[in-house]
């Protein structure tokens, strides 16, 4: 797997959107369903620096926020240390490191630091957290993703980054009873 060859290693500018969007790229190629399984120790070490990378441009997103990021690093730090020989068996460290930069990710999401829309849209912790505009839209399956990393479904109901699930707020409609 040469991550030259298929893409990822174009530079890109360093906008937030451009910034939370590689690193999604790079989650994906470690942790989504199918993601090929890299091929050599090489593209293991080439993974981990990118998550690396990926970990410091996020953490110069949200200065205030240093400890999710140091935390993350460390981790990276302790799995590095981990990784094995064998490039088959590595996959594990590499795979929590990108757990932790995926943590960060919805953390700096949360707290509205990866927004780019004028006027910023509301962190989780606000009351008005239900006006963020919508990143994802998923009308067949009736959710949508918020800006702020919420999951808003069409019945009102919604789950928070943090996994905290809120119920309904809209009236259900009542049973006519007939006779």
């Amino acid at each position: 797997m040469n991550l030259t060859r298929i893409g990822f290693g174009r530079r890109q500018t360093s906008t937030t959107r451009n910034v939370a969007a590689a690193a999604q790229e790079t989650l994906a190629m470690v942790l989504a369903d199918g993601a090929p399984i890299p091929g050599t120790d090489q593209d293991i070490h080439d993974l981990m620096l990118r998550l690396r990378g990926h970990l410091m441009q996020l953490g110069a997103l949200a200065p205030d926020r240093p400890g999710a990021v140091a935390q993350a690093l460390e981790v990276a730090w302790a799995q590095e240390a981990l990784v094995p020989e064998c490039h088959a068996q590595a996959q594990m460290p590499l795979a929590r490191f990108a757990s932790a930069v995926r943590t960060v990710l919805w953390e700096l999401r949360a707290e509205g630091a990866l927004c780019e829309h004028s006027p910023r849209c509301p962190p989780i912790g606000a009351s008005d957290h239900l006006a963020a505009s919508v990143h994802a839209a998923y009308p067949a399956a009736g959710w949508s993703v918020l800006c702020n990393g919420l999951i808003l479904f069409e019945d009102t109901g919604y789950l928070t980054p943090s996994g905290d699930a809120v119920g309904p707020r809209r009236l259900l409609p009542r049973e006519v009873v007939t006779g």
